[in-house]
């Protein structure tokens, strides 16, 4: 036999056995398991006596890595498609109301990605970002207006946006940006929305997206999906979790509020290592009672001004940037952050000036007026 024919068959053998192994290891429902962690800190949630072996220690030096390659999720850095889903296709942005009368929200629990922020008089609205349409659950909601500067946040990540009317100034944007094909007003459509009347609050506390019709009613009504390539990198991932350098000691509850009306803390727990959400003193579920609970959660101090308009909307100033605090695994550390432009992602930075290398999991990002970064209370 000649020796390209025998390198020829080596080389498939090998192969065949890399694709077996991921095969049998690499596979994850993100709808069934949204808080899934890595294969590294797996054995930690096991109760006493399941555990047969030792874990191994957690990788602390493995370098970061950039998610935008086929069998990643590239807003969780979760691994385990080998079918190229996330390579080309946009994510999707939820606007999500935050009022008394909207909780607990319809898939809360869900998302890979929340941006949580303050609108006028004090409340705050949610946007949730999904790596795929196909992963949006079933039922999302209470879905509300947008606001402009969570416009520019969505357009910073290249997002497909859904929302439920909009203000004024948002409205102003609009034809600029029409070019990029990315946003959906749903008052228009009953197509994949629907008022659920059950629970007896007004009207605007209602409105329901379908998402499991949500990528076949895109490509209906002509969307182009495709992921630009600028869009292609949100997150570093670490390649094994790992806790990081303290900067303000351990952070097994992290406190702080967007206003009196909204305080908000996150407790670390340690058998699941994630962090739960508890607002105003309670425990925030979604509304099929499932705790919200995120492997990564970061706070960030925004610049915010009143636009003094009669609705009182307040304004963003994204373009200032600032500074912040980053939890993960019982542990914090310090951040920066900015965003250079209308249409350009939000980035965070570590101490070293450094892009922020994430956890493999879900994140929570609040978005906190800077005027209330003394009430932030890291426990």
């Amino acid at each position: 036999m000649k020796l390209k024919q025998i390198t020829a068959i080596l080389l498939a053998i090998l192969l065949t056995a890399a694709l077996t192994v991921c095969a049998a290891g690499c596979k994850k429902n993100k709808k069934t398991e949204p808080t899934e962690t890595t294969e590294a800190a797996a054995d930690e949630t096991t109760t006493a006596g399941e555990q047969t072996e030792a874990p191994a220690e957690p990788d602390t030096t493995a370098a970061a890595q950039p998610a935008a390659y086929a069998g990643v999720d590239p807003l969780t850095g979760l691994g385990g498609y080998d079918d190229g889903r996330y390579r080309d296709v946009k994510p999707v942005a939820i606007v999500v109301e935050n009022h008394p009368g909207a909780r607990p929200q319809w898939g809360m629990s869900t998302p890979d990605v929340i941006f949580e922020y303050e609108v006028e008089g004090g409340i705050s609205r949610m946007l949730w970002l999904y790596s795929n349409p196909d992963e949006v659950p079933e039922k999302v909601g209470p879905v509300r207006s947008l606001r402009h500067d969570i416009y520019e946040l969505a357009l910073g990540y290249g997002a497909m946006l859904l929302h439920c009317g909009s203000s004024n100034i948002a409205r102003e944007m609009f034809p600029t940006y029409a070019g990029l094909n990315c946003r959906y007003d749903l008052n228009t459509s009953e197509a994949i929305c629907y008022r659920d009347k059950t629970r007896n609050v007004a009207t605007e506390h209602t409105l329901v997206l379908l998402g499991d019709k949500l990528r076949d009613f895109l490509v209906s009504q002509g969307f182009d999906m495709t992921l630009r390539d600028e869009y292609r990198n949100p997150f570093l991932f670490a390649a094994a979790d790992r806790p990081f350098v303290l900067t303000s000691g351990t952070c097994t509850s992290l406190h702080y509020e967007f206003s009196a009306y909204y305080t908000y803390t996150l407790a670390y727990n340690e058998a699941t290592m994630l962090y739960d959400l508890n607002i105003n003193g309670s425990p925030r579920t979604d509304a099929d009672g499932v705790q919200c609970s995120y492997k990564n959660a970061v706070i960030l101090y925004v610049d915010m001004v009143s636009m003094n308009d009669s609705a009182g909307h307040q304004d963003l100033l994204f373009e200032n940037g600032g500074s912040g605090v980053y939890a993960t695994n019982g542990t914090c550390m310090d951040v920066t952050w900015r965003k250079d432009g209308l249409t350009t992602m939000l980035k965070i930075y570590g101490p070293d000036g450094n892009e922020l290398t994430l956890n493999a999991g879900n994140t929570y990002i609040g978005l906190v007026r800077s005027s209330q970064s003394g009430r932030t209370v890291i426990g």
